[in-house]
C-alpha cells in the first residue's frame, strides 16, 4: 500500500527489499510537513564510557593509550597538553615496542619491559602479546616467570591480583569486594608452592596468575 507524503521511488524500494527476503524500508507519513524515512534497526558496538578525566585516564592501563588518543579525544577527555602533540598509530606503537624488546639484553629485561608496558597500557600489551605470541610467550611465562617470580619482591611496581593469607582467616568472602572491577571472567589460583620447581615462594608466586592471566 501506498504511504502519503512518502516518494514513490522509496516505496519501491521497500517494496523491492521484502520482497527479496531483506529489511524493508521503515516508513512513516509525513508530520509537520517533514517526511520521516527510516532505515531498519542496526546494532553497533556500544561505545565504551568512562567518568575519568584529564591525568586519571593516563595513569589508568585500561583506558590509556599513549599518544594514539585523536585530537577530538584529547579535548573530550580533558588531555590536551598531557602527553606529546604527535598522534601515533597503534601499529606505531606496536613498532616502537618490539624494538625496545628485541633490542633487551636478556629475556629478564624483555620482562621487566613488558610488565611496565601492562602497567601503563593494556590495549597495547595485549595486542603484541597476541600479534607475537611464539615470540613473547617463553617471555611471558616459563621458563623466564621462574626467574622473575624469585626477583618479584626486587622488581614489584604495581598491585596486582589479590593476597588471601592465614591472617584473613575469615574475612575471605568480605575481602573479595575490594576487587575494583565488577566484570570477572577468569581467576587464576595459586598457593605459591613448588613454582616451577623452585620451592615454596609464598607471595613471590603471584608471577604465576599474572603470567598465565595474560596467556589467557
Amino acid at each position: 500500500s501506498r504511504h502519503p507524503g512518502v516518494p514513490a521511488t522509496m516505496q519501491r524500494v521497500s517494496a523491492a527489499l521484502a520482497s527479496a527476503g531483506k529489511a524493508p524500508l521503515i516508513i512513516r507519513p509525513k508530520l509537520a510537513n517533514v517526511p520521516f524515512v527510516g532505515m531498519a534497526t542496526r546494532k553497533f558496538p556500544r561505545p565504551l564510557k568512562t567518568k575519568q578525566k584529564g591525568i586519571d585516564i593516563l595513569h589508568d592501563p585500561l583506558w590509556n593509550k599513549g599518544m594514539a588518543f585523536d585530537q577530538a579525544e584529547r579535548d573530550r577527555l580533558n588531555i590536551r597538553g598531557l602527553i606529546p602533540p604527535r598522534v601515533k598509530t597503534i601499529e606505531d606503537q606496536e613498532r616502537r615496542a618490539m624494538n625496545q624488546i628485541r633490542s633487551s639484553p636478556d629475556d629478564e629485561t624483555k620482562n621487566l619491559y613488558l610488565q611496565e608496558l601492562h602497567n601503563r597500557n593494556e590495549t597495547l600489551y595485549h595486542r603484541i602479546l597476541v600479534k607475537h605470541i611464539e615470540e613473547l610467550a617463553p617471555i611471558v611465562y616459563t621458563p623466564t616467570v621462574g626467574v622473575v617470580c624469585e626477583q618479584f619482591g626486587n622488581q614489584f611496581r604495581r598491585a596486582r591480583g589479590m593476597y588471601f593469607s592465614r591472617e584473613d582467616r575469615g574475612r575471605f568472602s568480605a575481602m573479595v569486594y575490594n576487587w575494583p572491577h565488577d566484570s570477572v571472567h577468569v581467576i587464576v589460583v595459586t598457593d605459591g608452592s613448588r613454582i616451577l620447581g623452585l620451592g615454596d615462594l609464598g607471595a613471590h608466586g603471584m608471577g604465576i596468575p599474572i603470567g598465565k592471566l595474560a596467556l589467557y
